[in-house]
């Protein structure tokens, strides 16, 4: 059985890429379905190949929980821990120097708090197992120390036969409660193997103490993205995810040599960095033509990276060579004639203004309409880009059919000036039933244009899009590796159970999404520390 990484997909700003780590386990389970119809022909010995005592797990003595994993991944792990050394005990005994399990819930059913206080070995989390499988070597176990402070911690859990387990919910402070009528045909509390899967060992809040590293190579994701080349930009946002959990501050190379994601060119990379303070290699490109051409580009709204690329390659340079450029499109073209426009940030007052004309517009269309300015607006930064406006209605319905007659009022009123984009998912059930608008917006009195983004959610989904549509991009990008790393998918219309695609790629979605009244119970489910809006400028 292979898990692997699925191909790269390019989101939407209010999203990043998403990525799941690469695995590789070949499972004596699976054979050609050929071989599988194929009579056995009979043999004597059919014990497991023998033990390597120089192993990558040699001298290890594991005693597995086996609560919340799949048994044939089980098995699988069962025989690669033999046959590289590890020794497997079926009880808890004074020879155990790890204890492996999927989560603290799966660790405090099955050893009791005596046997713990006992235990001086390891307790880590299966995910040790599978990065150790993946690299060839043992990863440092630091990273996936599955810590409990004191039994109390069980009482953050409710558990009985009769019930599905679940976190306990607390009273959130976001202002995103709103009145729902849970539907009768999706359950809102997720099953029991799925709460079992998710809970993590402690709440996933990164030190990040390497911001030096990380937002070098931040710069380089971009560069690289813009030059087309997914291949590079991706290994450097997984290292990205690597160095960013870790509990030190790099002082060497050395102190990363052998962690998933970091081969030796990212290893020269680090060096560079915490010895001179830059890396000479983003230097060359914030000074290469080509990529501060491309990079230009890619800031006229509408222009991705290959055709940033395809306009550098037919001799245009410069905002005035594309002015008579017919391969533009119409939206394109409003992009590069409102270039100048559109870079203007608005201050945070003239935000807030407009946030409360769109909230009395909305009302004389649909009484009840909730409509919440989110991005850098809502994340209380002092000016903002663009208006991200998300919206829902209370009662799960009405939102259908809402976003066609909203923008008609608003273009009444002079505030729509220019369509870029305009989707209706709603009432053709597609997309999750989510509506879009993209478009330009002068404040009261000008003739200055502002980027403004419309998304109407169905109400049972709507946390999903205000999380994402709050941002910012590094938190995005956190609580989406955090959902993948535990076997969902997350993006601004859901959490879905992740599954293999064709070819055995992981990532993609399965089933419906798991419903969440507020922002709150998403952070709590997926383990991640809750933030207020404000919080979030990670």
């Amino acid at each position: 059985m292979l898990w692997c990484v699925p191909k790269t997909r390019v989101l939407h700003r209010s999203g990043l890429l998403i990525r799941s780590k690469t695995v590789k386990m070949t499972s004596p389970l699976l054979h050609n379905r050929n071989q599988v119809m194929a009579p056995k022909k009979a043999t004597r010995d059919e014990s497991p190949p023998p033990s390597d005592p120089h192993g990558i797990f040699a001298g290890m003595v594991v005693f597995l929980v086996e609560d919340g994993v799949q048994n044939r991944r089980l098995q699988v792990w069962k025989q690669k821990l033999v046959q590289m050394g590890a020794t497997i005990e079926d009880h808890l005994s004074k020879r155990v120097t790890h204890i492996f399990a999927m989560n603290p819930e799966a660790l405090l059913q099955k050893v009791g708090s005596d046997q713990r206080g006992l235990f001086k070995g390891r307790v880590v989390l299966y995910q040790w197992l599978e990065d150790s499988l993946s690299s060839g070597k043992r990863v440092p176990e630091d990273l996936y120390h599955l810590k409990l402070e004191s039994d109390k911690s069980s009482s953050d859990y409710i558990s009985s036969d009769e019930e599905t387990p679940k976190l306990k919910r607390r009273r959130s402070s976001s202002p995103d409660e709103l009145p729902h009528t849970p539907s009768p045909k999706t359950p809102k509390a997720p099953n029991k193997d799925q709460v079992t899967a998710l809970q993590s060992s402690t709440p996933y809040n990164p030190p990040d103490l390497n911001k030096d590293i990380t937002q070098i190579f931040g710069k380089l994701i971009n560069i690289y993205r813009a030059l087309g080349d997914d291949r590079r930009s991706f290994s450097y946002y997984k290292a990205i995810t690597v160095i960013e959990k870790l509990p030190f501050k790099i002082q060497s190379a050395e102190q990363v040599k052998g962690l998933p994601g970091i081969g030796k060119s990212m290893q020269d990379h680090i060096q560079e960095i915490v010895t001179t303070g830059k890396l000479s290699k983003l230097e060359h490109f914030e000074t290469d033509e080509k990529v501060k051409t491309i990079s230009l580009f890619e800031e006229i709204w509408g222009v991705g990276p290959a055709t940033a690329l395809k306009l550098f390659e037919k001799g245009h340079h410069t905002l005035d060579d594309l002015k008579n450029e017919d391969s533009l499109t119409h939206s394109q073209k409003l992009g590069l004639r409102y270039y100048e426009d559109i870079k203007q940030r608005i201050p945070r007052h003239e935000a807030q203004e407009m946030e409360l004309l769109l909230q009395k517009a909305a009302e004389d269309v649909l009484p009840g309409v909730v409509v919440v300015c989110g991005g850098s607006y809502r994340r209380g930064k002092s000016s903002c880009g663009d208006l991200d406006i998300v919206i829902t209605h209370p009662d799960g319905n009405r939102h259908k059919g809402f976003l066609l007659k909203y923008v008609k009022h608003l273009k009444d009123m002079k505030f729509l000036r220019e369509d870029l984009v305009f989707v209706t998912h709603s009432e053709e059930g597609t997309d999750s039933g989510v509506d879009t608008y993209y478009g330009l917006c002068t404040y009261p009195g000008r003739e200055l244009r502002h980027r403004i983004d419309f998304k109407v959610y169905p109400r049972d989904i709507y946390a999903f899009g205000l999380i994402a549509w709050t941002g910012n991009d590094v938190l995005n990008r956190r609580l989406r590796l955090l959902a993948e790393s535990k076997g969902f998918r997350l993006d601004d219309t859901g959490l879905f159970p992740a599954t293999h695609g064709s070819g055995g790629k992981r990532g993609a979605k399965a089933g419906a999404s798991l419903k969440f009244d507020t922002e709150k119970e998403v952070f709590d489910f997926l383990g991640f520390p809750w933030l207020e809006p404000h919080e979030r400028n990670l």
